[in-house]
């Protein structure tokens, strides 16, 4: 069984049984036509990623991100949409004067068995506070407001409360408005104000969607089975 995207399970996990159930049929998992894995490598250096803690380096230069990206695209339409986000994250980066640091937060296990990971490995400084960021590029089928509820409370769980040093770390998702003038303008959401899941509640979500979703993907499985053991009807009455 392969496991659900993040911001799949961010999207289907809070929801009603029933709703659950039927989000889960819909849902398939395929080879999307495109990906955002070219922006995704260069976010250390979108959100200038310092290196040395006794030397500031410059940010990099757009010029250079936009050459990376088209290297790293596999095609016209990846690269498209991977600069436009990098764009918009750049300007946002640019226009507040982020400067990060590398830290491993790692990924979180939870008691089905699966490992969730809603967090970048770096702490950037927003306003003089420490901001540890997700990131949902997506145009559509993103983060709802109740899965960006989910996802805060999972970032609290591992961040705040699993490391004292990042206690009063404020938590942030970044996601993109409509392309306008070259680029998905950034739309920050943070925690504040937000109710929280704790974590047995996280745990139980994430646990009965996996039953679902073992559920459905075993008849989908038994269902394959059947017809090439002879037992469907054909194409003709397909």
């Amino acid at each position: 069984m392969r496991r659900l995207p993040e911001i799949d399970l961010a999207r289907i996990a809070p929801l009603a049984t029933d709703q659950k159930r039927r989000a889960l049929e819909r849902f398939k998992l395929g080879h999307p036509t495109l990906t955002y894995k070219p922006v995704r490598a260069l976010f250390a250096d979108i959100f200038n990623v310092q290196l040395d803690m006794f030397t500031a380096s410059c940010p990099a230069d757009w010029s250079i991100l936009k050459r990376l990206i088209r290297a790293k695209a596999t095609s016209d339409n990846e690269f498209n949409a991977n600069l436009l986000v990098a764009k918009g994250l750049h300007d946002f980066a640019q226009a507040k004067a982020l400067r990060s640091r590398s830290h491993p937060f790692f990924p979180l296990s939870l008691s089905v068995g699966e490992k969730v990971e809603y967090w970048l490995p770096i702490v950037t400084a927003l306003e003089g506070v420490p901001l540890v960021i997700f990131v949902d590029p997506r145009r559509s089928n993103g983060l709802t407001a109740e899965a960006r509820r989910f996802v805060f409370s999972m970032m609290h769980e591992h961040i705040r409360l699993a490391n004292l040093d990042f206690a009063t770390a404020r938590l942030g998702i970044v996601q993109f408005g409509d392309a306008t003038d070259s680029q998905r303008p950034v739309k920050l959401s943070t925690d504040e104000d937000v109710e929280l899941f704790d974590f047995d509640q996280l745990d139980q979500m994430v646990r009965e969607t996996y039953d679902i979703w073992r559920e459905i993907n075993e008849a989908r499985e038994s269902e394959v089975r059947r017809k090439a053991a002879g037992g469907g009807h054909g194409p003709l009455f397909d």
